[in-house]
């Protein structure tokens, strides 16, 4: 028995190879769990010192009262709206994520699904499938279908965060003019990306592609939903590499059906998984993909030994370098309870 005792919550694909050396460096040994209900993640977290949570368990403030022994609790992944962050706080727990190690990934898919849409990719690709070989067709221009330059037009972020930063230099590589709006960040960070800071209504009516980097909470869950759709140029294109629950699906596609922003391309839904006889499939100017846009090799390496150095920086008495501790998260009063990043 080591000196500290970890539990991974995760899949059945866990680096043991990467994850057990950087432990070993404590003298604490790692036991995996897969938790299927909340009183399993107590039951299997309790003689924890601290947890690396792969994937999406839930933490509740009752779920963390009961984790008595835990102090560090590190996710392989960013989102942490399914963490009750004051509850943490409350409890002295502190709460990590692998912010940054796979925003290169995210940057990278959201400019792919930029060019996707916006030039009928995926749209295209069937048609050589279907036997239509022809420059112009009327599909082509049905919702919303005539291509334009991508050069000059511009790009509206939402989130100047992690992954914000790094889609704002490539698009610029593009020659797109980037604004965005991030009621958050200190105004020198935009300035040094070369980015204008916008309001958000500025930001929805004046953008050619709007892409969402933000995290959810109370406030910004359905931040694009009707008003905002109707606000949106008509040649316009929303973007989602975030959370799902940043846009009202029922209503992109009422916007969609009526010509009010020109295609959507989304990562990730809501409700997740998406049905695959979900009404917005059957539109010809929406790409979504299967919450993919974090993965590739590197960044799974990345992920997972970050979490595993952030649990050894707690436990060694070692400050942690990505502690999720903004205060506009700890007092986000969310509907259930959890914070978002």
């Amino acid at each position: 028995m080591g000196k500290f005792h970890v539990v991974y919550f995760g899949s059945n694909d866990v680096p043991v190879e990467l994850i057990k050396p950087i432990l070993a460096e404590i003298d604490a040994d790692m036991t995996i769990r897969r938790p299927t209900n909340d009183a399993e993640v107590v039951e299997m977290g309790k003689d924890a010192d601290g947890i690396i949570m792969h994937g999406s368990v839930p933490l509740t403030r009752e779920i963390i009262s009961q984790l008595k022994r835990c102090k560090v609790v590190c996710r392989t992944g960013v989102g942490v709206d399914r963490m009750d962050l004051k509850a943490a706080s409350d409890h002295g727990m502190i709460i990590c994520n692998a912010a940054g190690c796979n925003s290169i990934e995210v940057s990278e898919q959201t400019i792919g699904l930029l060019i996707a849409i916006s030039r009928k990719l995926v749209r295209m690709n069937q048609y050589v499938r279907d036997g239509k070989w022809r420059r112009h067709t009327a599909e082509l221009h049905a919702y919303r279908g005539r291509v334009y330059r991508i050069q000059g037009r511009t790009l509206g972020i939402v989130g100047l965060g992690h992954v914000g930063r790094q889609v704002a230099p490539r698009a610029q590589g593009m020659r797109l003019n980037v604004q965005a709006v991030d009621p958050y960040l200190d105004s020198k960070v935009a300035q040094s990306l070369g980015v204008k800071l916008v309001s958000f209504d500025e930001l929805v009516a004046t953008s050619d592609f709007i892409s969402l980097h933000a995290p959810l909470t109370r406030q910004t869950r359905k931040m694009f939903s009707a008003p905002q759709f109707k606000a949106m140029k008509k040649t316009a294109y929303l973007i989602n590499c975030a959370r799902g629950g940043l846009v009202d699906t029922e209503g992109l596609y009422e916007a969609l059906v009526a010509g009010e922003l020109a295609g959507a391309a989304l990562d990730v839904t809501e409700p997740e998984p998406l049905p695959a006889d979900h009404k917005i499939l059957t539109l010809p100017n929406v790409i979504v993909t299967c919450h993919t846009a974090a993965n590739s090799d590197e960044s799974y390496i990345d992920c997972q030994t970050h979490a595993a150095r952030e649990v050894v920086n707690v436990l060694s008495g070692r400050g942690p370098s990505t502690e999720v501790k903004d205060p506009w998260l700890l007092a986000e009063a969310q509907d259930e309870g959890f914070g978002g990043v």
